[in-house]
């Protein structure tokens, strides 16, 4: 017997390159198997999947869930399990100095599963921008911090913005990446200056830096210091840091999103390697909406239903070096699973600049599994259907 069996859904797992109608059974808060035509009559708990897409519990590249402190921050489970999404990677929220709050007052009250990325500055993102001079790095502290917290904490988080940025320049960059290295950790930078504060050519010398491994943050930003040149063209160096293994987030936000720089990007093989939201209170009910809405999106900009899926799991899970525990749906990994229905229809999805596009496909999120116990989804708020 099984403690919770889904039956007759699509599974979708690319870690394993299933595509099939199949059921996936579960025993505690771990996959037991995944495979057809398994009997009702074996599952304590049975949820007919009939017409839904089961895929590995989507995992979110980029949130900010440091609710009550940051100030546009959400709660961990509305980015995560509402909308089916069964990890989140909170993207640098928090400092060394604000990082026991976020391990108190945030963690235990979440059912998502929750990583982060430290931020360079020492009060993270509560001050924006950050980073006004050196006296808000503290390397030490830093590596105590993250020494304590190894299970936690997935690299090192700086954004190419603020005072010490613009006057420092790489050596900031350098900075984060001395840091991560000492653990052997990954940086996140963010790109894209809405202050417009930070020269534009630090965006390449940024990406000539950076390593396997190393993501950057929303690479179809159309603000100044993004990927393309003055000219249009690509940035070379993005390409050759692609080449390299730098892992590419559209982490779309609010601000940080140009439909006309995705279809550059993307006509030239500049895909994603992972689909993160940025998701927070600014773009929760606007512009972004969910991991899913997401994945929708980028469906409409040329990818197929198991890419999507791919950068929202098996990648992502890499990425944080979790593959042996989420990302897939192999016998004993978690049980983490994301119910979604694939519907018909015509919304309007809008970007930075305010150009919009009409979508026809979108993914509803139905059911998360979380360490195997099923929560039904409460999405906040939908794209609005077109006219």
């Amino acid at each position: 017997m099984y403690d919770l069996l889904i039956k007759g859904g699509r599974v979708i797992d690319p870690a394993q390159n299933i595509d099939a109608t199949m059921d996936v059974a579960i025993n505690g808060d771990k996959v037991a198997a995944a495979s057809k035509d398994i009997s009702p009559q074996e599952g304590k708990q049975v949820i007919e999947a009939k017409g839904k897409i089961v895929t590995p519990g989507l995992i979110d590249m980029h949130v900010h869930c440091f609710d009550s402190i940051m100030k546009i921050a959400l709660e961990p489970d509305v980015a995560g399990v509402k909308h089916t999404v069964t990890t989140v990677v909170d993207s640098g929220s928090a400092g060394h100095a604000t990082f026991a709050a976020f391990t108190k007052h945030i963690l235990p009250a979440a059912q998502t599963s929750v990583f982060c990325f430290l931020h360079l500055c020492s009060l993270g993102l509560i001050p924006e921008p950050e980073l006004k001079d050196w006296d808000e790095v503290d390397l030490d502290a830093m590596a105590e911090t993250i020494d304590a917290n190894k299970d936690i904490i997935k690299g090192v988080k700086l954004r190419l913005v603020g005072r010490l940025v613009a006057s420092a320049g790489i050596e900031v960059v350098k900075t984060a990446k001395k840091i991560a290295g000492q653990f052997g950790l990954p940086i996140m930078v963010h790109i894209g200056d809405v202050d417009k504060q930070v020269p534009a050519t630090l965006t390449p010398e940024c990406l000539s830096v950076m390593e396997a491994g190393d993501i950057l943050a929303h690479v179809y930003s159309g603000n100044q210091g993004g990927v393309l040149r003055p000219d249009g063209t690509l940035s070379p160096e993005l390409k050759a840091a692609k080449e390299r293994g730098v892992i590419l987030d559209p982490a779309n936000g609010r601000n940080n999103f140009s439909f006309a720089v995705a279809h550059k990007c993307m006509a030239e093989g500049m895909l994603p390697t992972v689909i993160g939201t940025d998701l927070n209170h600014r773009c929760l009910k606007d512009r972004t909406y969910s991991l899913p809405v997401n994945m929708s999106r980028f469906m409409a900009l040329g990818l197929d239903l198991n890419q999507v899926v791919a950068m929202t799991t098996v990648n992502v899970a890499r990425a944080i070096h979790e593959e042996g525990k989420i990302g897939s749906l192999k016998p004993g990994m978690a049980a983490d699973i994301s119910i979604l229905e694939l519907q018909s229809g015509a919304w309007t999805l809008v970007d930075t600049p305010g150009e919009s596009i009409k979508i026809d496909k979108l993914l509803m999120p139905i059911t998360a599994i979380k360490s195997g116990k099923a929560i039904q989804a409460e999405p906040v708020a939908l794209p609005p259907r077109a006219s």
